[in-house]
């Protein structure tokens, strides 16, 4: 049988899966397997990523419309999906290297070290305990399969594109949202905050998210702006940028803005200093003249929001955990206890001087990491961020002078805007953000590994 009978059969077979996912989790690792049979057969695995850039739209229309336990499992179906891919790849293309090993690896290693002996010493309930450990790390694997998967910087910039597409067409959807006035829950704006008619998220279930998402792709999608030669595609990048900012204003995520600003100095500090007084000035006229944004950054700093986010907001919770972890400082409550997701579902609570207080998200990632994992853990955790950048920044240098320079520095400014963001809020607590932020450091390593190593495609 030739090729293309294989593949045509590959095509059917997914398409017969896809049919029947509804049906039981079986049908849905079938789909997985038929999608990663096509991919074997057309020898293309790096495409495989394109899931990942596509995370939000996938999880959307399965949670939608398909519901049960694939939608719930998908993304781990297809990490094996992936594995499967690697293996494939290792076994039948001999021509490239079957592994990659890069600067970011140990750190990662050292990393899930540190939670394990978090969690073997200090396990109040070890179900639990095991519960948030997964929670963790899991994710973060992403970045091993990324690395071994994305061939080059070719590869990484059509990655990046789909990527910013996805991003681009949602931001096109927020801007809708924000004409029509979609509405929103009351609990998104505090009741005593004026000139806030809405705020916009798209197909996610959190304007902080959606925020979050597009502090990490608009820096992206300049850098292709700015790096494009093609007139029509130029202005096409330029209005996704455009999009991206506006609905990045309309969710009025005062956390995403903090990330975004800081994104934003990143980038211009890796591409060219002198856009730094041009681009304060720019934030300085959004502020005075969109007076949704004005109010949000004003009122941040009212007595009425201190009182009000000491009554039941982000102070309160941060004191809270800053004093929890007083009780516990070395090893903290234990993963999955106080603070996050886990947490929440299983309801749990803790003594905080003589009161019992529920558990909550804590709108702050390192001191959830910190309740919950105590200093050892947050230590952990700070020094994984920092090889992130310092890694990230080596393959900025790495590709100075080529076409890929500009989209390292867009990727590694949104990486820095979501770290920076997860300060006021637990970002890495949904699956989709950690997804994408370990999927870009993946990209980045597997770019310096091709320059260092040399494996471009000519």
């Amino acid at each position: 049988m030739n090729r293309k009978n294989f593949v045509v059969l590959g095509a059917l077979a997914f398409a017969v899966g896809f049919a029947s996912s509804a049906v039981s989790l079986a049908a849905g690792l079938g789909v997985l397997c038929a999608l990663a049979f096509v991919l074997m057969v057309l020898a293309d695995y790096e495409k495989s990523v394109y899931v990942l850039a596509g995370y939000s739209v996938v999880d959307y229309v399965l949670r939608t419309f398909v519901g049960g336990a694939l939608a719930s499992g998908w993304d781990e179906l297809f990490f094996i999906a992936m594995f499967l891919l690697w293996l494939f790849k290792w076994a039948f293309c001999r021509a490239e290297k079957p592994f990659k090993a890069a600067p970011m690896d140990l750190p990662v290693i050292i990393f899930f070290t540190v939670m394990l002996i978090v969690l073997i010493v200090n396990s109040p309930d070890i179900s639990i305990s095991l519960e948030g450990f997964r929670a963790i790390v899991q994710y973060v694997l992403w970045y091993f399969a990324v690395l071994q998967l994305i061939r080059d910087e070719k590869g990484a910039k059509r990655l990046t594109v789909f990527f910013v597409a996805i991003v681009g067409l949602m931001a096109v959807h927020g801007v809708y949202q924000y004409i029509v006035g979609v509405e929103m829950p009351a609990g998104w704006v505090d009741q005593n905050e004026a000139g806030v008619r809405t705020r916009v998220y798209s197909i996610l279930t959190s304007p902080n998210i959606f925020g979050s998402l597009l502090t990490l792709a608009a820096p992206m999608a300049v850098s292709l702006c700015l790096g494009e030669k093609h007139r029509g595609r130029k202005i096409l990048f330029g209005f996704i940028t455009l999009m991206m900012l506006a609905s990045l204003v309309f969710t009025s995520s005062r956390g995403a803005w903090i990330g975004f600003v800081v994104a934003f100095v990143v980038y211009v500090l890796l591409k060219d200093k002198r856009l730094l007084v041009p681009g304060i000035a720019a934030m300085v006229l959004v502020i005075v003249l969109v007076p949704s944004v004005g109010n949000r950054i004003t009122y941040m700093l009212s007595p009425e929001y201190i009182e009000s986010s000491l009554r039941g907001g982000r102070l309160v919770r941060w004191l809270t955990g800053i004093r929890i972890l007083q009780f516990y400082p070395v090893f903290g409550l234990g993963l999955g206890h106080f603070g996050g997701a886990v947490a929440m579902n299983h309801g749990l609570s803790t003594l905080v001087d003589t009161e019992v207080a529920d558990t909550f998200y804590m709108d702050n990632y390192y001191l959830k990491t910190a309740v919950e994992a105590g200093l050892v853990g947050l230590a952990a955790f700070v020094m994984l961020m920092y090889q992130v950048f310092i890694n990230g920044l080596r393959t900025v240098r790495l590709t100075k002078g080529d076409d890929f320079h500009l989209i390292a520095c867009g990727i590694l400014s949104g990486l820095c805007g979501v770290m920076v963001h997860n300060w006021v809020e637990n970002v890495f607590e949904v699956p989709l953000m950690t997804t994408v932020f370990w999927m870009f450091t993946g990209v980045l390593m597997a770019v310096w590994y091709s320059k260092m190593h040399g494996t471009e495609r000519q």
